[in-house]
């Protein structure tokens, strides 16, 4: 009879044609109980099932209970019971303190008060804590396994705002003394507090950990054990990181009364618009002095470390282009950066060599550009004719962007030959070094390269050889050198 409470639940709350079929399979077995039966025999009862839905399902049919099996059918529950809790949510994080103001004032002698204090970081708010789960109870005789509902996380706390910096006070003076009546407060905020994470909840338990139930097929019934697991309970949110302390406010002295004109370090002119032009470059000289607290009224409150005006330099700057290519031709920038030590760095772009002198006069600084390469062009080597065979085996490589003429060019040879092991060709190594300057003949950008006189057996340079030469060709230009390779495999 429980196996039937059991069917008649789960129809019950079914109104799908499965429930249909089940309610016509426990009124059937429910005729058949109050009736003398033997084991094995097969009842079977013709049913309408229009007569029990009054809808418009009007299947007439015949139901066999040993067919549908009422104790072996698979429960319908899920295999979880219980609501999981929902996970709170994370704090918000603090707002950051506001910077203080910068100032720059004049020192008169007379009392003067500042407050270019940074403010305080917001606390991070705290996170919200997990929602309890919602435990029902457990279903029982259940044919799968079961997992309770698990708790909800705790959300993180949020993190504190960072503290505002102390402002930058900037004091023109004519005389030192005048800055003891300077009363300055630039103090750091400080960084807000992070939130409290929020609390994990608790999961659900199970009753029955373990539990035995008949199953049957076929009329063939064995009994199957299945578990019951506990929910998860929720974590702990985590705690917010507390903001970082502001920094000090800084200062700044100027010796002079008059504003600073702005200065200009760093241009990046045209190489057209600086040949035979100059350009001014200026710099403000700074130091880094400590005790700055000692400078003015006592009570202030500022970084120790304060920058001291030390004076102005101004140079310029100009090209002397005695290279062969018109400067026209080059439309690129030159980065120019005026040092603290007076000197002029300039940068060229890197796709370009230069050869030339920096010249110092006075005041001006002019570089002398004496040639200049490309240097895409500087590569453009390739392999012209290989001709002849022993002492006169000789291989010619061409220059196609034609710089021959202004580029040292350095060879070094590797020389193979190959030897068939019948499964694979090896090459032997024969030659291995610098060619020498007389096995070189140029003729302005060709290269004839005379590899026969190369202190090789002729036997390893006669005609049917099947040889392999790997060139590397170092071309330099002035301090700069860049690598070709070129390799030619064949036989000779």
């Amino acid at each position: 009879m429980g196996c039937v409470q059991n069917v008649l639940a789960t129809a019950c709350g079914c109104a799908s044609t499965v429930g249909l079929i089940l309610r016509v399979v426990c009124l059937v077995f429910l005729m058949t109980v109050f009736s003398s039966f033997s084991p094995g025999v097969r009842y079977v009862a013709r049913l309408s099932v229009s007569a029990l839905t009054a809808g418009t399902l009007t299947l007439t049919s015949w139901v066999s209970l040993a067919a549908i099996d009422v104790c072996g059918s698979a429960a319908l529950a899920s295999r979880q019971f219980g609501q999981d809790g929902r996970d709170g949510r994370d704090g918000r994080s603090g707002r950051d303190g506001r910077d203080g103001s910068s100032r720059t004032v004049r020192a008169t002698g007379e009392p003067m008060l500042l407050d270019l204090s940074g403010t305080d970081g917001e606390d991070g708010s705290y996170g919200e804590d997990g929602e309890w789960v919602r435990c029902r109870r457990q279903p029982r005789n259940e044919r799968h396994d079961l997992q309770a509902a698990d708790g909800g996380d705790g959300g993180d706390g949020g993190g504190g705002g960072r503290g505002g910096n102390g402002g930058t006070l900037t004091v023109h003076y004519t005389n030192p003394s005048e800055l003891r009546q300077i009363l300055v407060t630039a103090a750091a905020g400080r960084g807000g507090r992070g939130g409290r994470g929020g609390n994990g909840t608790d999961g659900c338990n199970c009753d029955d950990r373990r539990w035995t139930v008949d199953v049957c097929k076929d009329g063939v019934c064995e009994r199957k054990e299945y578990d019951c697991d506990d929910g998860r309970d929720g974590t702990d949110g985590r705690n917010g990181r507390d903001g970082n302390d502001g920094s000090l406010g800084q200062l700044v002295v100027i010796n002079q009364t008059e504003p600073l004109p702005p200065d200009a370090p760093s241009q990046s002119p045209s190489v057209t618009s600086l040949v035979n032009q100059p350009i001014t470059l200026s710099r403000n000289l700074w130091e880094t002095r400590s005790g700055a607290k000692n400078l003015l009224a006592a009570g202030s409150t500022i970084a120790s470390s304060y920058q001291f005006y030390a004076g102005r330099i101004e140079r310029q700057f100009a090209l002397d282009w005695q290279a062969p290519q018109p400067s026209q031709t080059f439309t690129d920038s030159v980065d120019l950066e005026l040092q603290s030590n007076g000197q002029v760095s300039i940068d060229f772009p890197e796709a370009y060599w230069l050869l030339g002198e920096t010249v110092q006069q006075d005041t001006l600084t002019t570089y002398r550009v004496d040639g200049i390469v490309p240097v895409a062009d500087v590569t453009q080597l390739a392999l012209g004719r290989v001709d002849g065979r022993s002492r006169t085996f000789e291989m010619n490589v061409v220059d196609l962007a034609q710089r021959s003429d202004v580029l040292e060019t350095r060879f070094e040879v590797r020389y193979s030959t190959s030897g068939n092991d019948g499964r694979r060709r090896r090459y032997d190594v024969e030659f291995e070094g610098v060619l020498p300057d007389e096995l070189v003949q140029q003729d302005h950008n060709r290269f004839t390269l005379s590899l026969g006189r190369l202190p090789i057996r002729s036997q390893l340079l006669s005609g049917g050889t099947r040889a392999q030469v790997e060139l590397t060709i170092i071309r330099s230009y002035g301090e700069n050198s860049i690598e070709q390779v070129l390799t030619w495999q064949g036989e000779i």
